[in-house]
């Protein structure tokens, strides 16, 4: 496994590379994981792909100095591992956010693509992201400057928590993202980037049946974030997308998973 930077404007992007096959395979972690998470299917992958996993801006080593990301920093940085791998085409991994990332730059990768790999997607109807998707990025803003000292915020989360106001998984994910600088600082990152990766999902829908990209989507049986009914109605049916139920949660990613690979 090696480790190395890409240089870009708005800083570093770390990533790790496995794998000795002929094909290139680009990773993309979800929200407050990283590129190591990838590594454990290094013995199904290497074979067949050159896999490089990246650290996305707020995560693991990457280095990032602006507040938020957009749809075009991410598209310049896989053209860059391309250019740097020497290739034109490749496959696509994506796990939770994101695979939200990932579906959102389809229109622009769909027809470099040889594979695509879902690994429970967010974006087609994730429990407890309604809110989040539908603020409008003038009052994200507003609340980046007013909750940089947050603790009247999550005091009044923890009263709601008790009085059963606020569901247990906002709760958690509040009070476990907004009470540290660097948790701040890729919480709303991440959620003021969301606006640029804007997902339509009958969109994806009608360009993966158009393109017939072949696709393979791994949702768990037991995923207590991912509407299963909402993910049946979007990618069930199309004749190059294969869905794979798999007897576990959300965190797909580990043995299991590379054995199906």
């Amino acid at each position: 496994m090696e480790s190395a930077y890409l240089n870009v404007p708005s800083g570093r992007i770390h990533t790790y590379r496995f794998g000795v096959g002929p094909e290139l395979l680009i990773a993309i972690h979800g929200f407050s994981d990283r590129a190591r998470m990838f590594t454990v299917l290094e013995p199904a992958l290497a074979s067949k792909y050159t896999v490089v996993a990246l650290d996305l801006p707020f995560h693991g080593q990457t280095e990032w100095n602006k507040k938020t990301f957009t749809k075009e920093d991410l598209l310049a940085v896989i053209r860059q591992i391309l250019e740097t791998q020497g290739k034109t085409r490749f496959s696509l991994m994506a796990f939770s956010f994101g695979a939200r990332l990932a579906q959102a730059m389809l229109p622009d990768l769909a027809s470099q693509l040889n594979h695509l790999y879902l690994i429970s997607p967010d974006g087609i109807k994730t429990k407890g992201m309604t809110t989040a998707t539908h603020t409008p990025v003038w009052m994200r803003r507003l609340l980046y400057r007013i909750l940089q000292k947050p603790d009247w915020f999550v005091g009044m989360v923890q009263a709601g928590r008790k009085v059963g106001v606020v569901p247990g998984l906002v709760h958690h994910f509040l009070t476990n993202n907004l009470t540290k600088p660097e948790r701040f600082r890729r919480t709303f990152g991440c959620w003021l980037a969301m606006d640029s990766f804007y997902l339509r999902r009958r969109d994806i829908k009608k360009l993966l049946l158009e393109t017939g990209l072949p696709t393979r989507i791994f949702i768990g049986k037991d995923d207590p974030m991912l509407k299963h009914s909402s993910l049946e109605r979007i990618y069930g049916g199309i004749p190059n997308v294969e869905m794979t139920w798999v007897d576990d949660g959300h965190r797909l990613i580990g043995e299991e998973l590379g054995a199906m690979l």
